[in-house]
């Protein structure tokens, strides 16, 4: 019999050496202070170590039924990771394949928790830090002259952001320490130059982001093992698009009688927190939402530990709230961190306003539900309780973001509560969700202007239309951000599937399917029936 564990063990690693942060990110800290290699040699080796590990995966035999499922995990995840890297030629073409979330600029983990004594972790983050100028050399070599054009603004920002980041926060993590501060001085300039370097290509930006119908489709069916075509994609988004604005309708009129949904909207913007109760207000809405979650025996919640709610870090203040969840592979530091962007005291009062009502208590409560309880803190708790390292480690964008925003519907259907503007708040937010998976359609598959993405967020998601513009050109860098809802509807069908069943009950489901851990829905789906 084949010996699974070594198996598995080698294709993880394989991923961690490409990418030391997805191993960082996991809590495996064998990997701190590296910084991945990725000049156009060392794509081509791993293209070829992809095959291999391919070609010793898809025969294999003799395994139990949970082996075979996590070996069908890893094929999705090497099949991924290779489509990305040759077809769709993402070192080549995507500068967010080296500035965004997830990249090797990403320092974060050496600063946010405490795993080890702040001496050993700065000189790691000084050793990672010695990495960047190749790092960048290799982004300056690898992309194409002319990149695409709303790819290239977000990489921008995002570089930006992390220079801010390692001259603000990590400079004052790290004072005292002469050594540290000159390495985050170097890489400041090194950060900065890149900035530089993708402003200049700027001037030859070109907006042929579309993946294209096929490469869409065979993504999406790659990645979690979808196979529908765009016809049959677009009529499952329509009727959720059609019940969400009928609940969001009569919502409104409860809200604002003969208003409308916008006229509705802006009367929960009016009840809205402030800076100095923000962090307060978040924990007592988590404590109320746990104890119904408790009391409903909705799920279970495998901890008495709890989120610990903070202002968002500056390399990140662009979100409005996110859970940051230890790796499953940590050990010290298993503090999960829920983060609330809180107006900064350099923000003009108008911006403090517009900001405290874009996070009112409405929504504030909704993305409470996505974040946290039963979101992603809850399935994070479950994670790391799961027996599989593949099912710890890699992510099926639509399980995911698919539960957090399954969740959402599902609190209120279960009796969390029956105030009109929660219940708007969810709608708006699902409609929005719909709005991106319709973007992702006609974006990448049926030639859709940007300019009618725009509008399209703002007619039917409710957007204004600077949030419109940064939603639209989202689609162009993150294709399957259309995972949201399309994740929320394959939960809500395996779900109807099984409750027929005599032993069915709403918990035992929620347990079932989190005990999969991450694997793509498909997956679990064999799993639990």
């Amino acid at each position: 019999m084949a010996d699974w564990a070594a198996i598995e063990h080698k294709v993880i690693d394989g991923f961690f050496r490409f990418s030391p942060n997805h191993a960082r990110v996991g809590g495996d800290h064998h990997f701190d202070g590296v910084v991945g290699d990725l000049s156009a040699t060392t794509i081509h080796a791993r293209i070829g170590e992809i095959d291999r590990q391919i070609g010793v995966l898809e025969p294999l035999a003799g395994l139990s039924r949970d082996q075979d499922v996590d070996r069908q995990g890893l094929l999705i995840q090497l099949k991924t990771a290779r489509l990305e890297l040759t077809e769709l030629r993402r070192p080549f073409t995507e500068p967010m394949f080296y500035m965004g979330a997830g990249s090797e600029l990403d320092v974060s983990s050496y600063l946010k928790r405490p795993y080890a004594p702040l001496g050993e972790r700065l000189a790691a983050l000084r050793r990672h830090l010695a990495g960047y100028s190749g790092y960048l050399e290799a982004a300056r070599d690898n992309l194409e002259a002319s990149l695409p054009r709303p790819n290239l603004q977000i990489a921008i920002e995002a570089a930006a952001g992390q220079s801010a980041y390692l001259d603000g926060e990590v400079r004052t993590a790290a004072a005292g320490d002469a050594d540290t501060l000159q390495a985050i001085d170097r890489a400041v300039r090194e950060t900065r130059a890149a900035v530089d370097f993708l402003k200049q290509r700027q001037r030859d930006a070109h907006d042929h982001f579309a993946l294209g119908e096929d490469r869409f489709l065979r993504l999406l069916q790659t990645r979690e093992l979808v196979p529908a075509n765009v016809a049959e994609l677009e009529h499952l988004v329509r009727a959720d698009i059609e019940r969400n604005m009928a609940e969001a309708e009569r919502a409104a009129e409860a809200i604002s009688p003969g208003g409308g949904v916008s006229a509705a909207l802006r009367d929960l913007e009016a009840h809205h927190p402030t800076t100095e109760t923000i962090i307060d207000d978040v924990r007592a809405t988590l404590e109320g939402l746990r104890s119904f979650i408790l009391e409903r025996d909705l799920v279970s919640i495998p901890s008495e530990a709890r989120c610990l709610v903070r202002p968002t870090p500056s390399y990140a203040s662009y979100i409005s709230a996110a859970m940051d969840s230890a790796g499953p592979l940590e050990t010290v530091a298993t503090e999960s961190y829920y983060y609330v962007t809180v107006p900064a005291a350099d923000w003009s009062e108008t911006s403090r306003e517009q900001w405290l009502r874009h996070l009112n208590y409405a929504m504030l409560e909704n993305v409470s539900i996505h974040e946290a309880y039963p979101g992603h803190f809850v399935q994070s708790l479950h994670e790391r309780r799961v027996g599989s390292r593949t099912r710890q480690l890699f992510w099926s964008y639509a399980n995911v973001e698919g539960f957090a925003h399954y969740v959402e519907e599902m609190m209120l259907d279960a009796g969390y509560s029956t105030d009109p503007k929660l219940q708007l708040a969810q709608r708006s937010d699902a409609l929005l969700r719909d709005c991106r998976f319709l973007v992702a359609l006609g974006l990448h598959c049926q030639a859709m202007p940007m300019p009618e993405a725009i509008q399209l967020f703002m007619s039917m998601g409710f957007l204004s239309e600077l949030p419109a513009k940064r939603e639209a050109m989202r689609g162009a860098w993150d294709p399957l951000y259309l995972s949201y809802t399309l994740g929320k509807l394959l939960i809500l069908e395996l779900r109807n599937d099984l409750e027929g069943r005599p032993d069915y009950s709403l918990k035992r489901f929620h347990d079932a399917f989190l005990g999969c851990g991450y694997l793509p829905i498909p997956l679990i789906r064999q799993l639990i029936n």
